[in-house]
């Protein structure tokens, strides 16, 4: 991992009455991304996870998964109306890319593992597909 980027694991924390950010598992949650007012309207994360949820982007309440509780309940709506949410924090949300995101530090340290063993033992078949991950690995980790 390059020292430009803060090490992970990273999840996503919150409260979904509070808010949300993403932030790393050790080292005392050390914030990634995090949300700030603009204008006067709150401020959130927004997603687009397509599927059941349809086309276009969809606030991170209607997606957000809880600590507790039924790991079958998704969103804020639908946490406050199951008895076995008693507190609404949040472990992630329902989204591929929200889960991209929380998992790039461990996926840009694996292949960055992966380059150096196979640069190692490379031929002439292998070289252009390890030059491609070579190459987002690089755009990762410039400045």
């Amino acid at each position: 991992m390059s020292e430009k980027h803060t090490p992970g694991p990273w999840a996503w924390f919150g409260n979904a009455n509070h808010g949300y950010y993403l932030a790393t598992v050790h080292s005392g949650r050390r914030y990634i991304m995090d949300f700030v007012r603009k204008g006067t309207n709150g401020a959130q994360p927004r997603f687009q996870p397509g599927g059941k949820y349809g086309p276009g982007m969809v606030k991170a309440d209607d997606l957000c998964k809880f600590e507790v509780g039924n790991e079958g309940v998704i969103g804020l709506k639908a946490g406050k109306a199951d008895g076995s949410i008693y507190r609404y924090d949040v472990t992630g949300f329902d989204c591929a890319d929200a889960r991209l995101i929380a998992v790039a530090p461990e996926m840009l340290a694996a292949l960055q593992k992966t380059i150096d063993y196979l640069n190692q033992r490379a031929d002439s078949e292998s070289s252009a597909l390890w030059a491609d991950i070579a190459n987002v690995v690089r755009k990762a980790t410039e400045a």
